[in-house]
This record gives structure tokens, sequence and C-alpha cells, in this order.
């Protein structure tokens, strides 16, 4: 059993081979400089916040035990509900009825990088139900698919159906910039 007289006794020996630090050894800890932050470019061609989130293959949100939602980690039930009643209200929206997929999906790529650059958090997206979709409804699954694998997947907190819409627009919640 070892007492407080024979730990002291052991600390008092191991810090006996301790030696100061010579001052032109010395490395000071000096105040940390706020980190500045580059500006967000809506042609996406410089380095920018939005590009760095992007390369995270980690922060893309997974699919939820709904099919048409998505949710990334850490984001509760509380905050999805608060959504839903559009706490915070819904920034812009995009309107993909009557346009082909490539179409939508590249009106959804440039609509985000510029709600991205504005700073926007909610945005709504109005892909329709599919009802004249032959089989599958097509906006839909790209929609969905694209916010889960796209180019803005990991900017994707949480994509949930808009109420009252009937399943033909969603929610999307984007992270912070």
């Amino acid at each position: 059993m070892v007492t407080d007289h024979d730990e002291q006794d052991l600390f008092a020996e191991a810090m006996s081979k301790v030696r100061p630090i010579n001052a032109p050894d010395k490395v000071t800890a000096g105040k940390k400089r706020p980190r500045r932050r580059p500006a967000i470019s809506i042609n996406g061609q410089s380095a920018t916040r939005i590009q760095a989130a992007v390369t995270r293959p980690d922060m893309k949100p997974a699919s939820a035990d709904e099919p048409w939602t998505l949710v990334a980690n850490g984001i509760s039930r509380e905050r999805l509900k608060r959504l839903v009643t559009e706490q915070p209200p819904v920034d812009c929206s995009f309107d993909l009825h009557g346009i082909t997929r490539a179409a939508a999906l590249h009106q959804l790529e440039t609509g985000f990088q510029q709600a991205i650059a504005c700073g926007q958090r909610v945005i709504c997206i109005i892909h329709g139900r599919g009802l004249h979709s032959e089989g599958e409804p097509v906006l839909k699954q790209a929609t969905y698919h694209w916010l889960r694998e796209g180019p803005f997947a990991a900017m994707v907190l949480a994509v949930l159906p808009q109420p009252g819409s009937g399943g033909g627009a969603c929610l999307v919640l984007l992270r912070k910039t």
C-alpha cells in the first residue's frame, strides 16, 4: 500500500531532475488572431467555404426511417419539428414543375450557390408529386438523390416533406456558413 508520504517522496525525486527551459528556447502563446474566412463566390471557381464543406463526405445527410427524409448526425427531433413549423421561416423556394431532370438539377445547383452565398438557411423545393411521370416520380427522386449525393450534400442538415404539399415539396435546412 502506498501512503501519501511515499507519493510525495516519489514526486520530489522525479521533480529533482527537472530543469527550467532557457529563455531563448521558450515558446510563449501569443494572442490568437481571429480566423479570416474567405469570401464566397457565386460561380464557385475560387476556394470558398462552400467547397470546403462539400469536400467532407462524412457530413452528408443520411436517409432516415421515412423514405423522403434526410437527416445529418446531431440534428434533434425537436429541431426537425421546428423546421416543419417554419421556424426559421423559408428563405427562398425553387419550383421545378414542367422542366426536365437535367434543367432541374442545374437550377438546384445555381440556386444553392446563391442561397449559401446569401447566408440563407431554409429552402423550399417544389418538385411535384410525379403524377405526370410515367412510373416513378422523376423530379422527386432526382431532387432527393441530388440533396443526398450531389455537390452540396455536405451543406444539407435535413430534408423533410413540406406539410400540406401532399409530398410534392420539401424543406431543406442548410448549415450555417
